[in-house]
């Protein structure tokens, strides 16, 4: 289940409000937790892993509750092996129909519920793809990763909360290209260039959600 074992408060914390939003428990797999708060993941770390020959950067400051993975699709394609980590980043709502339908859906796409899928205020029209990054400081820009408050009980302070997937993805069905979001000569990432730090693809079938990073920020 989504419980995550350990004396960790911010695993604790980040557990807590997993559990307010009522999810399914058949949805995680426990062997996928990890914490990556300062404590649990320390600073003489390594900030990036290689899988599948491509960099990606640890998600410092996040906490992540594995999801179940369909057997079938990771030893028919060797996900594990063979396909790289990449981050999205999105709102809550949109997550849950993500892990729970087991699909990405691109604009355009109708949702099981029949409501179909817009290109959100703010972004580029007529761009009818997937996007994903190989750092979270790109993945959790507001405009793709708006906000919840929260207010745990374990402490009774308010948290800003933000919700990101973890993925594998498979290399050879997707491009690469600058960030689309004015950043400018603002670096996004200290590790990943502004230039290669996002990642669009039309092949919904091409990544699996293996994790879904929590991250909680004091307010009062």
């Amino acid at each position: 289940d989504a419980k995550v074992s350990g004396s960790c408060k911010y695993k604790s914390l980040c557990a807590e409000y997993l559990k307010s939003l009522n999810w399914n428990e058949a949805l995680f797999d426990r062997r996928f937790n990890r914490c990556y708060c300062s404590n649990c993941y320390p600073d003489s770390w390594d900030n990036t892993l290689v899988e599948a020959g491509s960099l990606y950067v640890i998600p410092r400051s996040w906490c992540r509750f594995g999801l179940q993975v369909d057997k079938v699709r990771s030893n028919v394609d060797h996900i594990w092996r063979d396909w790289i980590v990449t981050y999205h980043g999105t709102s809550v709502e949109a997550a849950h129909s993500i892990v729970a339908h087991r699909q990405f859906l691109i604009p355009g796409d109708k949702c099981i519920d029949g409501e179909k899928i817009a290109i959100l205020p703010g972004h580029i029209k007529e761009k009818y793809h997937i996007y994903t990054s190989p750092t979270i400081a790109y993945s959790s820009i507001p405009c793709y990763c708006p906000s919840k408050q929260f207010r745990s009980k374990i402490t009774n302070k308010l948290y800003d909360v933000r919700i990101v997937i973890q993925c594998r993805q498979k290399p050879g069905t997707f491009q690469v290209q600058q960030e689309t979001i004015g950043a400018g000569n603002k670096r996004i990432c200290p590790i990943i260039p502004n230039s290669q730090v996002e990642i669009f693809t039309t092949v919904r079938a091409s990544i699996i959600p293996y994790g879904l990073l929590i991250h909680l920020a004091e307010i009062s």
